[in-house]
């Protein structure tokens, strides 16, 4: 009888687990994941001239502008941004090859459409984009908690276990007590 609680109890722990096992934790194959941790807010966007990055990175907004048909940079361009309110006209970092704005507009959580005019010679092109800037402290929030049904789950194979080692007990007290008499 020990032998068959030691299969039991060591198939139904394998299968509890497996079962309450969330998403990411069970090793299936759910394809690759993506990347977490402190990623900086960006926005992409292109034309059949241009394409864009921003990156949104402490208090700057750096734009990296590309020419669509063979990825070179475009350097002393003249881009405007427009964000609501917003408008300015972006400085260019030699250094870096990128267009930074003051990004004091963009420090809260939310979302916030781009407009970019940009002029290089006589070529003019408008491009549009949204900045998502994540509220960080939602996001820990979440990671931490274990789903409901988990604690439950956990809750109701403890007690089976519990149910099943008692139900064994008590059949080898009565079998103990139908020898003894």
């Amino acid at each position: 009888m020990t032998r068959l609680l030691r299969i039991f109890a060591t198939s139904f722990l394998l299968v509890a687990f497996n079962a309450i096992a969330g998403p990411g934790h069970d090793h299936g194959d759910e394809g690759a994941k993506a990347p977490t941790g402190n990623v900086s807010p960006r926005f992409e966007a292109h034309s059949d001239l241009f394409e864009v990055v921003g990156i949104l990175d402490g208090k700057e907004l750096a734009i990296f502008i590309d020419r669509f048909a063979d990825n070179a940079p475009v350097h002393k361009a003249k881009v405007e941004l427009e964000s609501g309110s917003v408008r300015e006209i972006g400085q260019f970092h030699a250094d870096h090859g990128d267009y930074s704005f003051a990004a004091t507009a963009f420090q809260k959580p939310g979302s916030y459409p781009i407009t970019l005019t940009i002029t290089v010679g006589d070529e003019v092109d408008i491009l549009a984009a949204n900045l998502v800037v994540p509220d960080a402290h939602a996001a820990d929030t979440h990671a931490t908690e274990a789903p409901k049904w988990m604690w439950w789950a956990g809750g109701g194979a403890l007690l089976v276990v519990i149910a099943f080692i008692a139900f064994l007990r008590r059949q080898r007290s009565i079998q103990y007590a139908q020898v003894h008499s």
